[in-house]
């Protein structure tokens, strides 16, 4: 039989990715030059490349993409396609090191993930290189990726642009926030929603404080003290969960009454304060 180079054998990793709904990574392979000599990978050992956290803080997010990446490898594949699972942790040093490791996998046709905006830039250079290698994310947002200057990516949920004026919207026109606390964690992903949910507050007349932490906090309790009486909504564009509730939990310690309104990424079982909101965009 013959073999699949990734030029020519994305329109069948495509096949899979598509139950993931990214079949346009099959668009992706359109940049290779026709004079490159493109590694090829035979019927039996053709594969897709997965992503994710795996394990860690977030795993939630890994797994749960994971689970659709089998199902459709599973459904889609019929047998002739695998899936080679690279845990990120959603740090960008270790989507790195999985993302070099997958670009030199000639039987790698197209990789699903990474899950974070962070990690989407750490491995853009890698994916760049000679043989562009296309990838998907199904929950990296940050507007910026898909400005052209990363052509073998794509994604299937909306970017910051649109997530940042909706929750705005939402806090503004259904909380009816006058008051509104911002705390973002300092990865990529959280500063420009941070930035854009602030911006779309305050042309709405909403008065904005804003914050910043490094995700790796756990203990907020100085940075709660700094939320005033009067403030109405903390908005959270976090990705780690279990950090939300850590910070709900110190808000309710020290007796603050605001409304925590989280991001897609609080958006798990590790994040259940009551009364608190979360987004989700998909």
């Amino acid at each position: 039989m013959h073999g699949f180079t990734r030029k020519a054998g994305t329109a069948f990793a495509a096949l899979v990715v598509a139950a993931l709904a990214i079949a346009a990574t099959a668009l992706a392979r359109a940049d290779v030059p026709e004079t490159a000599a493109a590694p090829s990978a035979s019927c039996s050992n053709a594969s897709i490349g997965f992503m994710g956290p795996i394990t860690g803080d977030v795993a939630f997010i890994g797994k749960e993409q994971l689970g659709f990446a089998k199902y459709a490898i599973r459904k889609l594949g019929g047998g002739k396609i695998k899936l080679i699972e690279g845990d990120t942790q959603l740090d960008p040093a270790q989507a790195s090191t999985v993302g070099a490791r997958f670009h030199a996998n000639q039987a790698i046709l197209a990789v699903v993930g990474p899950a974070g905006s962070q990690e989407v830039l750490a491995v853009a250079p890698i994916f760049k290189k000679t043989e562009p290698m296309p990838f998907i994310s199904g929950s990296a947002t940050a507007t910026s990726l898909t400005k052209g200057s990363i052509p073998t990516f794509r994604r299937v949920v909306p970017n910051d642009s649109v997530q940042s004026p909706t929750i705005a919207k939402y806090i503004r026109q259904i909380l009816k926030a006058k008051k509104v606390f911002i705390v973002d964690d300092q990865t990529s992903y959280s500063r420009p929603l941070a930035a854009g949910v602030q911006a779309n507050l305050r042309a709405g007349g909403v008065k904005v404080t804003r914050q910043s932490v490094n995700q790796k906090v756990t203990d907020f309790s100085a940075l709660v003290s700094k939320i005033s009486d009067d403030t109405d909504v903390v908005f959270l564009p976090w990705q780690v969960a279990a950090n939300g509730q850590i910070f709900g939990q110190q808000m309710k310690e020290q007796g603050k009454t605001a409304i925590i309104f989280g991001s897609d990424g609080l958006d798990s079982g590790d994040f259940k304060i009551a009364g608190s909101y979360v987004s989700a965009f998909a």
